[in-house]
């Protein structure tokens, strides 16, 4: 089956009209199924009380619907994570009271400038039915955003396959646990199938592995990632314009490598280079994009990002 994944953000009722409401936390998805497609929609439900949610969810799509009701600061944070984790395939919709003008202001020099702009919901519709699934081939990665402790099934996660094919029996790596997991069976869409290919939404009963050993973030992988053994790593960081607050080093910030979000430190090294330090274990590879937050900012909350070197 194929699979698109898009995430939802502004004013997201319109999802209702799309698919059928799955899980809901921080994060709400909606699913639907025709031929042998399946749409995945992920609204970051958490947000904007907290800025977590909202990178949670753009790491998990291909593709973005951006459905405009009013410009505040909370539509900024929105366009600034799409442009640093480089969303730049989807769709604009706003309502009749946003100013045009305004709003091509805001996505100026983003990835949303090249957005398609819908009329209505029905010309969503259309033009997602016509999208091509985005595959990645190679080393298989998992991005796990949920999991369950399933009563006669055992520790479950779901995740997006962001790269690669998987099949039951597999073995994998947990990161940053370093850990070999079983792929005991497969579902995509509730029901069981026996491979997998990106980038699918798949849920996964894995053996070798508890409950308690796995948080969101995590990454299932045959690739071997680089772990964060020393609790430090390096990036080359460029501060989001917006933000206006000065960078310290006694500060406690959030930093995101994909789902994985952690409190950290920072320690500048000069140019454009941070050093990362955390009392957590982060899992990446080299050019990673890691993102820096500050959820204690009045104004916009995202700092700024950079590519991980190693």
């Amino acid at each position: 089956m194929d699979s698109i994944n898009f995430v939802c953000l502004g004013q997201t009722e319109f999802v209702k009209e799309l698919g059928k409401k799955g899980q809901s936390s921080d994060i709400t998805t909606y699913d639907s199924k025709k031929d042998d497609r399946i749409m995945t929609y992920v609204i970051p439900s958490g947000f904007p009380d907290k800025i977590q949610p909202l990178i949670t969810a753009v790491n998990l799509g291909e593709y973005s619907i951006v459905n405009v009701d009013k410009l505040d600061k909370h539509l900024g944070e929105q366009i600034v994570a799409l442009d640093l984790l480089k969303l730049d395939k989807g769709f604009i919709l706003h309502s009749y009271g946003v100013d045009s003008d305004g709003l091509k202001s805001l996505l100026k020099n983003t990835v949303a400038s090249s957005f398609k702009v819908e009329q209505d919901i029905e010309s969503l519709k259309q033009s997602i039915n016509s999208l091509v699934p985005m595959k990645r081939e190679g080393p298989t990665i998992i991005n796990i955003d949920n999991i369950f402790n399933v009563k006669g099934v055992g520790v479950v996660i779901l995740g997006i396959l962001k790269q690669g094919v998987i099949k039951v029996h597999d073995e994998l790596t947990l990161f940053p646990q370093r850990k070999t997991v079983t792929i005991k069976s497969i579902q995509m869409h509730d029901k069981n199938v026996d491979e997998s290919d990106s980038p699918a939404r798949v849920g996964l009963a894995l053996t070798g592995v508890s409950f308690d050993e796995i948080t969101r973030g995590d990454i299932l992988s045959n690739h071997p990632h680089h772990t964060s053994d020393s609790q430090e790593l390096t990036i080359d960081f460029d501060m989001v314009p917006f933000y206006k607050n000065e960078l310290s080093e006694t500060h406690s910030y959030l930093l995101s490598i994909g789902t994985q979000i952690k409190s950290a430190k920072i320690r500048k090294l000069g140019s454009n280079k941070l050093k990362i330090l955390s009392d957590s274990i982060f899992s990446f590879k080299a050019g990673d994009i890691a993102i820096l937050l500050n959820p204690d900012s009045r104004d916009i909350r995202i700092v700024g990002a950079g590519r991980i070197s190693v």
